[in-house]
């Protein structure tokens, strides 16, 4: 279920903005999430969280240009992994303990 999930919410924004994000992403993700199980979830954020520091960060020193440059997203997905597989249940154990009753 994860690789699905992880898969068809990539796709969608994949979808959504073709020249933005590339088949191959959408493809380790669905792997990744075959392979993490749930522990996709906080690799997915992880992801996207260091993805938006380096596109705010090209964007505070490039301005409007910045839109028109490229950044592979698929290392950013790879450190997720990483930390998901590494340290994935026990994100989850600590977001559930934090923020569910």
């Amino acid at each position: 279920i994860a690789g699905t999930a992880a898969f068809v919410f990539l796709l969608l924004a994949a979808l959504a903005y073709p020249s933005g994000m590339g088949m191959g992403d959408v493809k380790l993700a669905g792997v990744m999430g075959l392979y993490l199980g749930a522990s996709v979830a906080p690799a997915l954020l992880l992801a996207f969280a260091l993805g938006s520091g380096v596109g705010l960060a090209l964007m505070a020193r490039h301005g409007a240009q910045a839109r028109k440059r490229g950044v592979p997203f698929a290392p950013f997905l790879a450190l997720g992994g990483l930390v998901g597989l590494l340290a994935g249940p026990e994100l989850i154990d600590l977001y559930t303990t934090l923020f569910l009753p």
